[in-house]
């Protein structure tokens, strides 16, 4: 039936895609429509059957990540500054570092379950009259 065009109250014939969608007519960004969890997946799984691990050592060897707790042990009121100027202070048991950041220290003293918490004075008498 030629002639005939869409009948009033009819739609076009519209086709979903799947996929790729491009926006801006294919210009710019590509966003897929895989989840974040479904890449995570196929990234660990691909680090598995490959071989390719997150195999850091790290920058201290255990003898001086010791070395760093014992510091906090015996001087508890310690400051990361403090100890990252005795580590690279130190030649005896520190030879091979010759610069460090205070994240890489917090890390260590975490690793070791080692908590370093905020000094602050503290009044001697408590709930006293203020001056």
């Amino acid at each position: 039936m030629e002639g005939q065009g869409i009948g009033w109250g009819q739609q076009p014939e519209r086709r979903r895609r799947r996929g790729v969608r491009l926006h801006g007519g294919g210009v710019g960004r590509v966003q897929s429509n895989v989840g974040r969890t479904t890449v995570s997946s196929i990234i660990q799984t691909f680090r598995h059957r490959t071989g390719l691990q997150d195999n850091f050592t790290g920058v201290f060897t255990p003898e001086q990540e010791e070395a760093i707790c014992t510091m906090v042990v015996e001087n508890n009121a310690i400051r990361l500054r403090e100890i990252k100027s005795a580590v690279i202070e130190n030649n005896n048991i520190f030879e091979n570092i010759q610069t460090v950041s205070i994240s890489t220290i917090d890390r260590v003293l975490k690793k070791h379950q080692m908590n370093m918490k905020q000094l602050y004075t503290v009044p001697f008498v408590r709930n006293g009259e203020r001056v």
